[in-house]
């Protein structure tokens, strides 16, 4: 083998063709899981680099960044879409309450990098990745920017660490490992959710408590820390997270229904986040459960749907635009300056109190 790996490296040492390793570069999601595994831990030891992203190193400077996203897309969304409908006009129901008529975290954090982008000059590309893996391939994007922003929950540790050797990255709400040499921006979880906690017991009397959704990534295992942390000290028993998927309202909406509907309910439902709490919110009117009056609802994010949804859900705003600014700002740095230390920011966050919590 020379010095630098190639794609027959990888296959001989997994023992599959080529156009397996380049179908698991194009879309992982449709290479068998055992394969996939051995794939990755080859490419790692090897440290092999696809050629598209060693070619695009070895260019001049495109001067374009690259954002990496999860696609904020209901999965009902999607299944009631008919992409060649000539019909493209949706009527609205006043009482419609879709989250999807407003922005969401995606949303925001990307509002905030065009916003900083044209500022500054900067083109940007755009690609996806959906909860089933398919969408555009990371590589597809990298091979034509000159750094990447990265959203969480769109690329296995793996895949980025292949890829930090070639372009800088910035994480948005996820802290890298420093060896990585990875920058990021994220907000203050845990205290935020401390704070909302903190406000439940003391204001509202609360004793009783669910946690609703994943507590498996960056964000939302620092806000279930911080909401233990809160209940801990004021002598509550703190109970174990309701990881209930983390898909969107719909998904959240079909899980919880049975659980609403076996009862009882505790005095506050704390949700990781507000797409999860609108859909518990639908699960509730659905069983004819009163918000606040019977349980709280209360969510973590600030989208704008929660200040239209009836009752407006209590929560803890993030400043998802700002996490957009200064994932480019940072970026911007490293690229005009490759050795410029990486950086990590906390960005505070911001109690909302509305209706859901009887506020």
């Amino acid at each position: 083998m020379g010095d630098t790996p190639t794609v027959y490296d990888v296959a001989a040492r997994v023992g599959v063709s080529t156009a397996t390793i380049s179908r698991f570069f194009r879309n992982p999601a449709v290479v068998k899981p055992a394969t996939r595994e051995l794939i990755e831990r080859a490419v790692d030891e090897l440290g092999y680099t696809p050629s598209g992203l060693a070619r695009g190193l070895a260019e001049k400077h495109t001067g374009v960044i690259g954002l990496y996203s999860f696609s904020g897309h209901e999965p009902d969304e999607l299944e009631t879409i008919d992409a060649a409908s000539a019909d493209l006009v949706r009527t609205v129901r006043e009482e419609d309450s879709s989250p999807r008529l407003y922005p969401l975290f995606a949303d925001e954090v990307l509002r905030g990098v065009e916003l900083e982008c044209t500022l500054r000059g900067i083109p940007l590309a755009l690609g996806w990745q959906q909860a089933d893996a398919s969408g555009v391939a990371i590589d597809e994007v990298a091979r034509r920017v000159d750094g990447l922003i990265v959203l969480p929950h769109v690329m296995s540790d793996q895949a980025l660490r292949r890829l930090g050797r070639t372009k800088p990255i910035v994480m948005v709400s996820h802290e890298p490992a420093p060896s990585t040499g990875f920058s990021s921006v994220t907000v203050n979880n845990r205290a935020g959710m401390a704070a909302l906690t903190a406000h439940l017991v003391e204001t509202h009397g609360v004793e009783e408590f669910w946690f609703a959704g994943p507590a498996d990534d960056y964000d939302r295992s620092n806000r279930y820390a911080g909401f233990r942390e809160a209940l801990t000290a004021r002598g509550i028993p703190a109970p174990e997270p309701l990881a209930l998927g983390a898909g969107g309202r719909m998904e959240t909406k079909k899980l919880f229904a049975p659980l609403v509907a076996a009862g009882p309910l505790p005095g506050a439902i704390v949700c990781s986040s507000d797409q999860t709490a609108l859909g518990l919110l639908e699960a509730l009117a659905a069983a004819g459960v009163s918000v606040p009056g019977d349980v709280i609802v209360t969510g973590f994010d600030g989208i704008d749907a929660g200040r239209s949804v009836r009752p407006s859900l209590t929560t803890v705003r993030q400043p998802m635009d700002a996490l957009g600014r200064i994932a480019v700002e940072l970026l911007a740095d490293r690229i005009a300056d490759p050795d410029t230390a990486p950086e990590s920011r906390m960005l505070p966050v911001e109690l909302v109190l509305r209706r859901s919590c009887g506020c």
